[in-house]
Order: structure tokens, then C-alpha cells, then sequence
């Protein structure tokens, strides 16, 4: 008999919305009581996925936003076990990229249980930090240094629950006349680039809230990243990406560079902020990121998308 595992983040509004049609689902479906396990401040649900995996769990919800969904991802990639999303975010970015209705919990519901397996590309991270260590993480939408790692670390809490995914714009506005900083970046066969940016971007797939493709070539399961530097330098330069990624224009433009590679190294001449999937994880002053191909399988990716 099939046995659900979720791990829930209990924060949100929606979690007991959320278990009762995942309960609901499982009964209807003549399945095993589900396996719900609350995930902490401490710990976003690395522990409790190892821990549905050890109870024998044939897929394995994320019930929360973005951060739940990397924790959970985390744990499965390399895994044949498949992961449900059941978005309850500020962002769920991954969850508009593969396709899900996350407005609605109980279509997300019913796909995160029934929904087609497919297999998506995962970004593994190594992150070297200003004092020395490295970091091991996992992206699955966007992973950047910059100008949007700013914006996720100085986003307004009070902003966010009143007006959502908007209060990035505004935290966007205090930061986007920030200093540029020096990166070097090479790619997997040698291919290297150096300028001043403001924002260096790694991306598994491209779409952000809303609906704005900032990065259309950005697939999740081509087994390819695609690397983006952003070098404005004036309010010009701002419009210009603005039109080329929420206006969709088609010219390429000089202070938006965008590379395809398997793997990259990213050094800087400074410490940068860096963010993974929309949490902004400290100051970096290293990044080497690889795409492991067809690594997580996941339930109910959309095939307009894949198609597309």
C-alpha cells in the first residue's frame, strides 16, 4: 500500500488546509495514513525527509515555500523516491517553473500525489566563504550573487504578507543603484569572461513571479545552467533589461551576458551576497556549480512545459 511522507512547514497559513486534503487524498485513494512531519527554524527538512525515506515512503511532499522545497530536494536527488510540491510561499518559483497551479492547493495536492514523474536537472553548489570554509548546497530554480541576493535578504516581512511577491520590487528599488563588483567566470571547456556586474546569475530554470521570463533558455531538464551577468550602469541600462526580460524583447543587449554551460566557476575580487532559490545564504567569495542531469524526479511537471 502507497505511503505518503510530507514535510510540512507549519508557518505558513495554509499547513492545515494543506493536511487535511493531503489526509483527504490518501484516504480517498485507499492509501496509507499519510506521514506528516512538521520542519523546524533549525532545519527546513533535511531530517524529516531522511526520516520518510527510512520509514519507506514512495514520494515525499514539500508543503511549504521555496526553502522547503530545496530541503526536500536535497535529500531525494539521486534517489528513485519521487518529491510532490505543494507550494505555500511568498516566491514558489520552482513550482510556477514546472508548471503547477500553486494558487490552488488542491490541484497542487492532487498532483503532488498522482501526478507524472519527471525527471529534472538539480544545480549542485559549492560555496567558498570569506573566512575560509565551503558550503555544499542545492539549487533547483536560480541561484545568484548580487543585486537579487540583496533584494531577498532585505525584503520586508511586514511587506511580504501584505503584498506577497510585489515587496521585491520594492526592496529591487532601494538596491539597484548598488556598486558593481568584479567576477571572473569560466566555463566548462575554458571559455572565461571577467567584468564588473551587478548581479551574476545561475540558472536551472528562468521564470519568476509573475509570469517574467528572465531567462527563457533556462530549462530544467536540458542538462545545461545558463549563466547571466548583469553589468548596468545607469538607469538606462535598467530599462533595457526591463524591456529585454518583462517587455520580452528580442535583441540582444551588452549589459545582460547570457552563457549556457554543464558546469562554471565563479570568483570574485570581494565578498558578494549570494541567495539559492530566493534565501539569501551570506557572503561568497567562490562558487562552482554543476548540473547533475535528470538527478530528482518530481511529481506533476507540467509537459507544456517540458515541450516548450
Amino acid at each position: 500500500m502507497t505511503l505518503v511522507g510530507a514535510v510540512l512547514n507549519v508557518t505558513k497559513e495554509q499547513a492545515p488546509e494543506a493536511v487535511r486534503l493531503i489526509e483527504f487524498a490518501c484516504c480517498e485513494a485507499g492509501m496509507e495514513t499519510p506521514l506528516v512531519m512538521a520542519s523546524t527554524a533549525e532545519d527546513p527538512g533535511h531530517v524529516m525527509t531522511r526520516r520518510a525515506l527510512d520509514a519507506g515512503c514512495d514520494v515525499v511532499l514539500a508543503v511549504g515555500g521555496d526553502g522547503t522545497v530545496r530541503a526536500v530536494a536535497a535529500e531525494l536527488t539521486g534517489t528513485s523516491t519521487p518529491m510532490g510540491v505543494v507550494p505555500m510561499g511568498t516566491g514558489n518559483l520552482f513550482a510556477r517553473n514546472i508548471g503547477l497551479p500553486h494558487d490552488d492547493l488542491l490541484i497542487c495536492v492532487h498532483e503532488a500525489i498522482h501526478g507524472t514523474p519527471h525527471w529534472v536537472d538539480t544545480l549542485q553548489l559549492e560555496l567558498r566563504r570569506p573566512d575560509g570554509p565551503i558550503d555544499e548546497e542545492i539549487s533547483l530554480v536560480i541561484a545568484g550573487g548580487g543585486l537579487d541576493a540583496e533584494v531577498m535578504a532585505d525584503t520586508r516581512e511586514v511587506l511580504k504578507a501584505r503584498a506577497g511577491w510585489l515587496a521585491y520590487g520594492e526592496s529591487g528599488l532601494r538596491h539597484a543603484a548598488g556598486d558593481r563588483k568584479n567576477v571572473r567566470v569560466e566555463l566548462e571547456g575554458g571559455e572565461t569572461a571577467q567584468m564588473r556586474v551587478r548581479s551574476v546569475l545561475l540558472a536551472n530554470c528562468g521564470t519568476l513571479q509573475g509570469g517574467v521570463q528572465l531567462i527563457p533558455t533556462a530549462l530544467f531538464d536540458d542538462g545545461q545552467m545558463d549563466i547571466v551577468l548583469l553589468s548596468p550602469r545607469n538607469p538606462l541600462d535598467w530599462a533595457r533589461i526591463v524591456a529585454k526580460t518583462v517587455l520580452r524583447w528580442g535583441e540582444d543587449i551588452p549589459v545582460m551576458t547570457v552563457k549556457q554551460s554543464p558546469s562554471c566557476t565563479v570568483e570574485m575580487d570581494e565578498p558578494l551576497m549570494f541567495q539559492i532559490d530566493g534565501d539569501a545564504v551570506g557572503d561568497v567569495i567562490g562558487v562552482k556549480a554543476r548540473v547533475s542531469p535528470s538527478s530528482l524526479k518530481v511529481n506533476g511537471v507540467s509537459r507544456a512545459v517540458t515541450d516548450a
